[in-house]
């Protein structure tokens, strides 16, 4: 069934590129592609990216909350002076 609705609209499509002349066809295509590619690179990169940060912030929260970690006595260990 889904068949039948996804024909008429690749139908529709197929004969779009059929009216252009083959080497605009082509060409159209190439600039598709060539944009479809450099999006996907660009979100690649932006989710590798966040992916870094996020392990990054994560590291450094850790270290922030061993280093204000409260000692036995209740006072944080940041402030604990270094005689």
């Amino acid at each position: 069934m889904a068949d039948k609705q996804i024909n008429p609209i690749n139908l529709l499509i197929d004969t779009f590129w059929a009216i252009l002349p083959e080497k605009t066809a082509e060409e159209l295509a190439n600039m598709k592609k060539l944009a479809l590619t450099t999006t996907r690179d660009t979100l690649n990169w932006v989710v590798s990216k966040e992916i870094e940060w996020t392990d990054k912030h994560l590291e450094n929260a850790r270290m922030m909350r061993e280093r204000y970690q409260k000692r036995p006595d209740g006072t944080p260990e940041a402030e604990v002076s270094q005689d």
